[in-house]
């Protein structure tokens, strides 16, 4: 291509990026739509012939997208390690990370039973599941600001586990990237450990030795444009060392961001390379967008649909109903679950490193996760402004049992993950936690493993399984005889038996969550079996809890059948009038 050819497209490729970002801006979508739908657009796969009049796209230099996209995400990936704050991660609070952790996790199950029972090879399914899990905080971020929600009570929990998700997704991006991009066809195992202990090691000496004299030196740089001139120039060289050593250029550019984090020069940084962060990321999902093949979207449009029903079932219900048992009341838990419903940069970019590394399905990723960004970009904020609809509708048609003993398992449960630095719970807490992390490792052990070692997999779940419900026991006592459970209309002396009622819920769940993950590669259809059982269960456990806990149980009418008859003033009293009933219907939509 000549040069005034290739300014050309240079010049069709920013100026189409503007009117995509100002379409998107004045729609109140993401950006990030607007510059994926603009690069199809003008893409070298977009083929149209109306009257007669054909048109071919306006880019057609595959060098020349190839350059563009690769410069983008070294970019991105700079600035995505450049935020990677291990200082913010520590002040998040426990809750947030247990639902941030659970969260992906049942994302990444859904994805990668997704990907299995549409026949995929592993690899194509990690990269499927990985843009199905991974939420978007940019897209809920303008959405909490158009609602005028950034002084709720939950956003300060919804940002945790934000930042959580933000690290999970930036270290799971680096291992698959790490992994999975094809190497040189010469490339040996031996030669790629090598080059990745090479790697390591290059940079803990830069982040150890060069980096903190080199920070203390541009800190006394007054001139913006050296100090430009050293970033960019520092961020080209890691991305080439990465690649001298086998390496993906953008784990480079992650590592050279990591090293000057949280440095003194940080906020520097980010100020002066803002406007090149923004040019060249427009270009990366302009990139995105001009390699997608608009005559696949048919083939992957059942996929894309499957999966909007999957995300919204996990994160706008199971996300909320796991909000609710750590103490958040059932529209502060709706309105985390539905914020959580976007996908945006992070999938596109999951997309970009399975083309990259040329899997068997790498194509289609492109089209499957723009048309999935974008139809939950777009949910996303309509569920948002229905949140408390949503939730006071599900409320409405809950049976009382089930509104009752939720709240019971709810305040129980809120006292663990959310306690006091100084309550007795607090210890147990962190172990809860511990044990948490250890059960989502052996349940991605079994999702990735077969033969022996999924069985031994499975022996492991159920011991960290078994160990977190000995940790819970300990610690449950305490929380139940401290928690206030007399608005729901509690019995007094109920305290064994919702102690009792609350560890069955958790270890039951646990278990039902490692046998459908060691099933799944046995016999499929057994999960079916597996979970409509635990439906049944857990509707049965709660209507018993409900009938032996609850004043508004027809079965607690005399004082002989009240739980602790006989241990106290309150033993004889009687059933509460049926107006009871409807008070207690009411607060419960409040709490």
């Amino acid at each position: 291509m000549n040069g005034s050819g290739l300014m050309l497209e240079v010049g069709v490729i920013m100026i189409v990026a503007f009117l995509g970002a100002a379409l998107a801006s004045r729609a109140r979508q993401s950006v990030v739509l607007g510059y994926i739908i603009a690069g199809i657009l003008i893409g070298p796969f977009m083929h149209l012939d109306v009257l007669g009049f054909e048109y071919r796209g306006l880019v057609s230099d595959p060098d020349l997208i190839s350059l563009a996209s690769q410069l983008g995400i070294v970019l991105l990936m700079f600035f995505v390690g450049l935020e990677f704050s291990v200082t913010k991660l520590r002040k998040v609070e426990r809750p947030a990370i247990i639902l941030s952790v659970i969260n992906i996790g049942v994302n990444l199950f859904t994805g990668i039973v997704l990907g299995t029972a549409l026949g995929w090879p592993l690899l194509d399914t990690i990269f499927l599941a990985s843009i199905v899990a991974m939420s978007c905080a940019a897209v809920a971020m303008k959405s909490l600001i158009e609602l005028g929600r950034l002084n709720a009570p939950e956003t300060d929990f919804l940002l945790g586990v934000m930042v959580v998700e933000d690290f999970i997704s930036a270290v799971f991006l680096a291992a698959i990237g790490g992994l999975m991009v094809r190497t040189p066809a010469d490339a040996t195992l031996a030669g790629f450990v090598i080059g990745a202990v090479l790697f390591v090691a290059f940079f803990a000496v830069l982040a150890l030795l060069v980096i903190p004299r080199t920070v203390r030196y541009l800190e006394k740089m007054e001139n913006d444009e050296m100090f430009v001139l050293f970033a960019l120039g520092a961020v080209c060289m890691a991305a080439a060392v990465a690649e001298l050593l086998s390496i993906p250029a953008m784990i480079g550019a992650f590592f050279i961001g990591m090293t000057f984090a949280e440095t003194k020069i940080t906020a520097r940084m980010e100020e002066k390379m803002a406007p090149f962060r923004d040019a060249f990321v427009a270009v990366f999902f302009m990139a995105f967008g001009m390699l997608i093949d608009p005559a696949l979207f048919p083939s992957v449009i059942g996929i894309v649909a499957i999966a909007v029903v999957l995300v919204i079932v996990d994160d706008v219900l199971i996300t909320a109903l796991v909000s609710y048992f750590m103490g958040y009341s059932s529209r502060q838990s709706m309105a985390v679950s539905t914020s959580l419903c976007a996908r945006g940069a992070e999938s596109v970019m999951y997309a970009s490193v399975a083309k990259h590394a040329a899997t068997a399905k790498g194509a289609e990723m492109f089209p499957l996760a723009g048309a999935f960004t974008f139809i939950m970009s777009a949910l996303c904020p309509l569920l948002m402004r229905r949140s408390e609809r949503i939730a006071d509708a599900l409320a409405h048609r809950m049976p009382r049992y089930i509104k009752y003993s939720a709240a019971v398992a709810s305040r129980t449960l809120g006292g663990l993950v959310m306690p006091s630095e100084r309550s007795e719970a607090h210890r147990g807490s962190r172990w809860l936690l511990l044990t948490q992390m250890l059960f989502l490792v052996a349940i991605l052990a079994l999702i990735a493993t077969s033969g022996g070692m999924h069985y031994v997999a499975f022996g492991a779940a159920i011991g960290v399984a078994v160990v977190m419900w000995a940790v819970l026991q300990s610690v449950l006592g305490p929380a139940v005889r401290r928690t206030d459970y007399t608005e729901l209309g509690t019995i007094p002396g109920a305290d064994a038996y919702i102690g009792r009622y609350v560890a069955s819920l958790v270890l039951v769940t646990l278990l039902t969550a490692a046998c459908v993950a060691f099933l799944f590669e046995v016999q499929w259809q057994a999960v079916l079996i597996v979970l409509a059982a635990y439906a049944m269960w857990f509707v049965l456990v709660m209507k018993l809890a409900h009938d032996r806990t609850s004043r508004g149980s027809l079965y607690i009418r005399t004082p002989s059948m009240v739980v602790g008859a006989g241990a106290g003033p309150h033993a004889s009293k009687a059933a509460p009038p049926e107006h009871s009933r409807f008070e207690h219907h009411r607060r419960w939509r409040g709490l």
